[in-house]
């Protein structure tokens, strides 16, 4: 059968038709006023962090010159206490030192370290009811690169060697490896990030990947466990931690004994699996033997400050800030003192961060300095970073 007149279809289309003129200019405006907001809601969604002026000033020198060490802050005596260094001549002293924050002033406490080390990092850990700090590993003054686990109790003024525990990381060419700086803690667990090994140290030139966790109140014999691997192997790492999240800065690849600094940065959360270099943004410049603070709150609130950039043999005096909220490195600041291989510690922290940094090597790269510097967020950064001083002459060991 066939059907003829006007179906509802039609009836409809040719009323549309008739008002299309302006209905076509409503649904315009509707469609360009939609995309105009969406517009705006994405750019407010995706706008930048401006970097926070981070301001370094001189602060009291220490009686001695230290590099290759680390400090680490006490708030029950707000005092920033020092593990041991390498000193003038490349001379390895043992003693435990403190900062007084209040007094600035400098002591020696009269212990030294079991077995004296440089190349380390602390780690403050709460375990056995107490406050220690654990160092791992490290280069004694004999130029050999150790396995030792040490800890050092400010409440009691003690310091001990962990037997049971060494430090287990190796080298693809199975040498102990010198994790150096490349210590952070998350949790109240250490993590311990890749190392190099050294022909120069009696064994042979290579680079870890390992990541190796230490729990303050395991069992004697139980401390480590293997964390995931790095995705690049390298040591000399800064590492700067955002609350759970572990970001480890540049470092150092060996070739055949000469330490050549990289520009990677690479996180890891706290419990997941796998480390993320694809994520973050890399440095403006390779960068190792340095020190980082990481913030949660206050004017530096999700970033991490870079307080130096190491460039084995070199360094310069950069300041650079990773903001977490647009993954973006900025140039914040200069150092008063070119410097690497420096001790650092936060003092206090909140609404009212301080930076501190001590001694390290200075221009000319030979031996240590005794300076100090305080850093804060400022309205107004430094003058921009001069050029990197020329680099050193004479034999300096590598590790």
């Amino acid at each position: 059968m066939v059907v003829t007149g006007t179906t509802r279809s039609e009836s409809v289309s040719r009323r549309w038709a008739k008002r299309s003129p302006f209905a076509v200019l409503a649904v315009a405006a509707c469609v360009i006023l939609g995309l105009t907001l969406s517009s705006l809601a994405s750019a407010r969604s995706t706008k930048v962090a401006a970097p926070v002026p981070v301001k370094f000033t001189s602060g009291p020198d220490a009686p001695f010159a230290a590099t290759r060490f680390d400090g680490q802050y006490d708030a029950a005596t707000k005092r920033i206490y020092f593990l041991g260094f390498r000193t003038t001549g490349d001379a390895t002293d043992g003693s435990v030192w403190y900062y007084d924050t209040i007094q600035k002033t400098y002591t020696d406490t009269g212990v030294d370290m079991p077995v004296p080390v440089s190349n380390y990092g602390i780690a403050a850990l709460s375990g056995g009811g107490k406050l220690g700090f654990y160092i791992f590993g490290g280069r004694t003054g004999d130029a050999q690169i150790v396995t030792t686990t040490q800890v050092y109790y400010p409440s009691t003024n003690t310091a001990k060697e962990l037997k049971t525990d060494p430090w287990p990381g190796m080298t693809p060419s199975n040498c102990v490896s010198l994790p150096a700086m490349g210590v952070a803690v998350v949790q109240n667990t250490a993590v311990v990030l890749g190392g190099l090994s050294f022909a120069a140290n009696g064994c042979a030139d290579d680079q870890s990947n390992e990541t190796w966790q230490f729990d303050p109140k395991a069992k004697a014999g139980k401390h480590w466990t293997k964390g995931p691997n790095l995705t690049m192997a390298r040591g000399y790492i800064t590492p700067g931690v955002l609350g759970d999240t572990i970001y480890a800065i540049g470092g150092d690849i060996n070739d055949a004994g000469a330490l050549v600094a990289q520009d990677i940065v690479e996180a890891w959360k706290f419990g997941t699996t796998k480390w993320n270099d694809r994520k973050y943004k890399n440095l403006p410049e390779p960068c190792d033997e340095s020190q980082a603070f990481g913030f949660t709150a206050g004017k530096l609130a999700n970033t991490i400050t870079l307080a130096g950039c190491g460039q084995w043999q070199n360094a310069v005096p950069d300041v650079l800030q990773y903001s977490s909220t647009d993954n973006s490195w900025a140039n914040v600041g200069s150092l008063k003192n070119v410097r690497r291989n420096h001790a650092g510690s936060l003092i206090g922290g909140g609404a009212r961060p301080v930076m501190y940094i001590l001694g390290g090597y200075g221009e000319g790269f030979i031996d240590p300095i005794a300076s100090s510097e305080i850093g804060r967020p400022s309205k107004q950064s430094d003058s921009p970073a001069p050029a990197a001083p020329a680099p050193p002459t004479g034999n300096i060991p590598t590790s």
